[in-house]
């Protein structure tokens, strides 16, 4: 039994391999046509393909679940045509320990994929990003891109980071609960003290006072209440290149200052459902392939069919998460909608497989 589970495994983690580089192929080209219209001074075709690649392991993660519907589906097609699933079947294998056979490899490719999420691809992904932020200039944010939050009725804004993480062109507004105007603060630089104490440099303040406008310039001032380093640090980072830990601290910091964290907790507990995800399109594969009779379903045939299922799934998550978000639906609840839908289905075509 132990020779026939290895062998059973090596057709599974064959298959998964090789949808796994053809879907990587087709992203990495469609990546790069896309990279090369951004291409613009010291951001050359090489540089775009260095990014390009150390950004699609996180994108290639995300379609997990696709990749092992489809490659399973053809590891049994290619079993199934050379006559060998009959000879599985003769031996004695049941249900039950068919199932057995794919926990294995279905359970390793779990914790891989926990491990490669916490450590692995959000760190490829920053050190991609990176290599964009400097190869366009001393700015790691997008050409017309900010940074802002809030604290209380104080609004903050960022529109310019240096490679060393010093904060330029800033903006503070402070409004009444009465959400009035009463004092903005314009800065062309800051310094980060600590405790989310900023000293500003070249500011320019305005005060309002009835229906008088007091201007001050000041050559430096400080103010309370801002991001702290780490902070700031998470601020740049974009969803793909987060780790479900910074992911839940920076939830956590969104809901503390007030802000909308929606975005962010569904991104969390989608990562955190993946290796869920990944098993219940396995067993759905199953439920889908290993079928008496099923000889005629080719590996062409039946990769198409995982493709298809795998598009659909991907497509009925996001419209879940858009329908999560328009109705302020609990962020749990919406990652979870796709996957039961996913064990229920797969649970039904195991229950009812005639093998």
């Amino acid at each position: 039994m132990r020779i026939l589970r290895g062998y059973v495994t090596r057709h599974l983690i064959a298959s998964w391999a090789l949808v796994g580089a053809m879907l990587s192929i087709l992203l990495l080209l469609v990546r790069l046509l896309d990279e090369m219209d951004r291409l613009a001074g010291g951001y050359t075709a090489t540089k775009a393909i260095l990014h390009v690649a150390l950004t699609l392991p996180q994108q290639l993660l995300m379609l997990t679940p696709v990749v092992v519907l489809a490659g399973t589906l053809a590891a049994f097609a290619r079993l199934e045509q050379s006559n060998e699933m009959t000879v599985i079947r003769g031996s004695g294998v049941n249900k039950k320990r068919l199932l057995g056979m794919m926990g294995i490899p279905f359970l390793v490719l779990a914790v891989a994929l926990w491990v490669t999420m916490e450590w692995v691809t959000p760190s490829l992904h920053q050190w991609g990003e990176e290599i964009r932020n400097e190869a366009r200039g001393n700015n790691t944010l997008e050409p017309g891109e900010s940074l802002w939050s809030r604290a209380g009725p104080t609004f903050y804004r960022v529109g310019r980071l240096g490679e060393d993480g010093t904060p330029g062109d800033i903006d503070i507004f402070v409004f009444v609960p009465e959400h009035q105007l009463t004092r903005t603060i314009h800065a062309a630089r800051a310094e980060i003290l600590g405790q989310r104490r900023w000293r500003l440099h070249d500011t320019v303040e305005r005060r309002w006072e009835g229906n008088t406008v007091m201007v001050t310039h000041s050559p430096e001032l400080t103010f309370d209440g801002l991001w702290t380093r780490d902070e700031l640090q998470r601020l740049l980072l974009s969803l793909d290149s987060m780790s479900p830990s910074v992911l839940f601290q920076y939830k956590n910091y969104l809901d503390r200052s007030g802000q909308v964290s929606d975005t962010h907790a569904l991104a969390f507990w989608n990562r955190v459902l993946l290796p869920l995800a990944t098993i219940g399109m396995g067993l759905l594969a199953l439920g889908l392939s290993a079928k008496p009779g099923s000889r005629r379903s080719g590996m062409g045939r039946q990769l198409g069919l995982g493709v298809l299922i795998g598009v659909l799934f991907y497509l009925g998550s996001q419209v879940a998460v858009a329908l999560g978000q328009i109705f302020h639906l609990s962020a749990l609840g919406t990652a979870l909608f796709p996957l039961v839908c996913i064990f229920t289905a797969a649970i039904l075509l195991v229950y009812r497989l005639r093998w």
